[in-house]
């Protein structure tokens, strides 16, 4: 059975569609092949999907998956595939069914229990799937504040793979996310990284302050 979702790869700062195909065919032994330019961080990802689709409460099939990330000559380089890619595989088994595939674009990071981990580029994710038409987006709940920026495209906040699957069976209702200011704030005025925290470099540090004050350029 071949299973087809939408998702997105980041190229710079831009976010580029990506067509998440998983067929399984049967097979004398398990096997799963990743193609489509993907990148070290997203063949490693298979391993953490099959043991996230396990620790989710799911099976993880027996047979030959096959995996495409297509268009086949854009670069793959991030985990955001995994959601996406386990949902497809759920589908592909005919353990999950829904069409809502149709209407909603899905990136996120899998954790081995299942859980959904931030991934970077969110906005611009949310960006891409308005162009494209798409009725909504789901994304990490880390992310949804960000992604909630952009009007017209429902940001559905998800915190495990169950609740995705729950929320495209019609078995788990998810409200979209409103965009809020002081959600922002609080996300994006927080930095864990201060420069009272690097010793010395005084020069380094003032060059920067004055570009940053002053829009400047600091590299040529």
């Amino acid at each position: 059975m071949l299973a087809k979702l939408l998702t997105y790869s980041l190229f710079g700062i831009e976010a580029k569609p990506v067509d998440v195909e998983v067929d399984i065919s049967p097979a004398a032994m398990p096997k799963t092949i990743l193609v489509g330019l993907a990148e070290a961080a997203v063949r490693e990802s298979t391993h953490r999907i099959e043991r996230a689709l396990v620790n989710s409460g799911y099976t993880r099939p027996i047979d030959r998956i096959v995996i495409n990330l297509s268009p086949a000559d854009l670069p793959k380089d991030a985990a955001s595939f995994d959601l996406p890619i386990a949902l497809g595989i759920l589908t592909a088994s005919s353990q999950l069914e829904s069409e809502k595939f149709n209407d909603y674009a899905v990136v996120g990071e899998l954790a081995l229990d299942g859980s959904v981990r931030p991934i970077k580029g969110a906005l611009s994710m949310a960006v891409a799937a308005k162009e494209q038409g798409c009725r909504g987006l789901l994304v990490p709940v880390a992310n949804a504040a960000e992604a909630a920026v952009v009007e017209e495209v429902d940001i559905i906040a998800i915190d495990s793979l169950a609740e995705a699957v729950g929320f495209f069976t019609d078995q788990l209702p998810i409200t979209p996310t409103e965009f809020s200011w002081n959600a922002a704030v609080e996300q994006f005025g927080q930095y864990a990284i201060d420069f009272a925290d690097v010793k010395g470099q005084e020069m380094a540090k003032r060059a920067v302050t004055v570009a940053a004050a002053g829009s400047h350029h600091l590299l040529r």
